[in-house]
C-alpha cells in the first residue's frame, strides 16, 4: 500500500472538490468541478496562490441547484504550445463547456466539447471523462466507468481538430480495472511520465455518473501508451483522490470528499515499481 504525505489544504481559495492537477513552471494548477475558477499554487510556497478566472456568472450555495449548474471541470493538461486545456466530464448534457488557458496572463477561452461528446456518447452510453494525457498529436481521454454499466475506457481524439471545432477520433478502447471491497474501480485522472501513463482508480459505491457514493478506496495504476496495464497499487488514503500529476520519482494528487465544507487536500507520494 502506498503512503502518502500531505502538503497542504486549499483553502486560499477555498476549493472542495478538486478534479485535476498538473505541475507547470514549478506551478501547481489545479481546477475543481463546482467552481468558476482554476487556482494557480507556487510549488515552493503554496501560501502564494493565484486565482484563474474560467467562467462569468456565480454558482448557487443551495447545494442540489448549485450540482445542477456547475460546468463540471474534470481533467486540466498542459499542451505542447504550453497553452492548458480544461476539460468537462460530460456526464450531463450541460457539462460539455471546456476552457483554454494562454500566456502568462492566463487569458481565457472558451472550448465546445459539445459536438465530441454527442459521438462519444455513441461508445459509452455514460459518459463521464475524469482524465486526459497526450500522446503524440492525440489527447488521450479517460472515461470513468462508476455507472450501472461500468464503462471505463479511453479515447483518442486529435486535439488541433478539436480546438478548431471539428471532431476527428482515433480509437476507443474499452477497459476492466476491478473491484474493490465490493466497489467497482474507475478512472479519476491520468497523466504522461517518462513515455508511460500513470492513472487514477476509485471504488465508489454509487452506480451513477451524476449521484456520489461511499469511498471504497482508491489506487495509483501504471500502463503502457497502447492501454495495456501494467500494474496497481491501493493507496493508503481516507480521501477520494480525484487529480494526479509526477514531478521526478514523485506523484502528487488532490482530493474530493463531496463535501463543501472540507477543503480539498495536495499529497505528495513517491512513485513505486508498479507490477501486475
Amino acid at each position: 500500500m502506498i503512503k502518502l504525505t500531505p502538503l497542504h489544504s486549499i483553502t486560499n481559495p477555498m476549493i472542495s472538490a478538486a478534479s485535476g492537477l498538473i505541475l507547470k513552471n514549478e506551478q501547481f494548477y489545479v481546477i475543481a468541478d463546482d467552481e468558476l475558477f482554476a487556482v494557480a499554487l507556487d510549488k515552493k510556497d503554496f501560501e502564494t496562490a493565484k486565482t484563474i478566472p474560467l467562467f462569468s456568472g456565480a454558482l448557487s450555495e443551495e447545494l442540489k441547484l448549485r450540482k445542477q449548474q456547475k460546468p463540471d471541470l474534470e481533467c486540466i493538461v498542459e499542451l505542447p504550445s504550453g497553452d492548458i486545456l480544461c476539460i468537462p466530464s460530460g456526464s450531463e448534457l450541460n457539462r460539455h463547456q471546456g476552457v483554454l488557458i494562454s500566456g502568462v496572463d492566463s487569458s481565457v477561452k472558451s472550448i465546445s466539447f459539445k459536438s465530441l461528446y454527442s459521438e462519444l456518447r455513441k461508445s459509452f452510453s455514460e459518459l463521464n471523462i475524469e482524465g486526459a494525457v497526450i500522446v503524440d498529436q492525440w489527447l488521450r481521454l479517460f472515461q470513468r466507468g462508476n455507472g450501472k454499466k461500468n464503462q471505463n475506457g479511453t479515447v483518442d481524439i486529435n486535439f488541433q481538430d478539436l480546438l478548431m471545432g471539428k471532431v476527428t477520433i482515433s480509437f476507443v478502447k474499452h477497459m476492466e480495472l476491478g473491484k474493490h471491497n465490493g466497489a467497482n474501480l474507475s478512472f479519476t485522472d491520468a497523466t504522461l511520465h517518462n513515455n508511460k501513463i500513470y492513472f487514477l482508480a476509485v471504488a465508489e459505491a454509487c452506480e451513477s455518473t451524476y449521484l456520489d457514493g461511499e469511498f471504497k478506496g482508491s489506487a495509483l495504476g501504471l500502463m503502457d501508451l497502447k492501454g495495456k496495464i501494467i500494474g496497481m497499487e491501493l493507496l493508503n488514503l481516507k480521501n477520494k483522490p480525484e487529480g494526479l500529476c509526477t514531478d521526478n520519482d514523485s506523484f502528487y494528487i488532490v482530493t474530493d470528499d463531496d463535501d463543501r465544507t472540507k477543503a480539498a487536500q495536495l499529497f505528495k507520494g513517491k512513485i513505486p515499481p508498479l507490477k501486475v
